[in-house]
């Protein structure tokens, strides 16, 4: 499997972050693209979330919304495989890292950068979007410190759009 060989067979080394769900490992693919691969446990509910992902991120394109590469499900293996964010996530750069500190003005353009994308994804398609887990550490930046949201496991549709708007008028 071409991910098993872009992360040295998933190296502790190469590991860049994990929670509940799983690891995430960097890789290098065989064209020279820098991935992240999150390598999910294996579990009803961590096999729902893969689903909710890749389906949302299949469909999914923004700027400011993380980009599937590909995934993997096979061989009791769930990946999903993303664009390489090298900057990391913005907590690492807001709560005790040694990363460097950010401007008040580049804080401002992530913060804006996320409201577009939260933007996106509750108005870019017939349903709302609801992202449902959105903090620091859903906030990933890639190398030019743009925002990009992650992590689309808690993804729930909402109303259509047109009932979202009616629902606001009556409230």
């Amino acid at each position: 499997m071409a991910i098993k060989e872009a992360t040295d067979n998933f190296s502790e080394d190469l590991e860049v972050g994990g929670g509940e769900f799983g690891k995430v490992y960097k890789g290098v693919l065989r064209d020279g693209t820098r991935v992240t691969a999150k390598r999910f446990c294996q579990s009803l509910q961590r096999e729902e979330e893969f689903r909710t992902e890749i389906g949302m991120l299949s469909h999914l394109r923004h700027r400011h919304l993380i980009s599937l590469v590909g995934y993997c499900d096979e061989q009791n293996e769930m990946i999903i495989v993303y664009e390489f964010m090298k900057k990391r996530p913005l907590k690492n750069h807001l709560y005790g890292s040694s990363l460097p500190s950010l401007s008040w003005k580049k804080r401002l353009e992530i913060c804006i950068g996320s409201a577009k994308g939260l933007h996106y994804l509750h108005t870019g398609s017939s349903k709302a979007i609801i992202h449902r887990d959105v903090k620091s550490g859903n906030v990933l930046l890639d190398q030019n410190s743009m925002a990009k949201l992650a992590d689309f496991g808690a993804l729930r549709t909402g109303p259509e759009i047109d009932q979202s708007r009616e629902y606001g008028r009556k409230g």
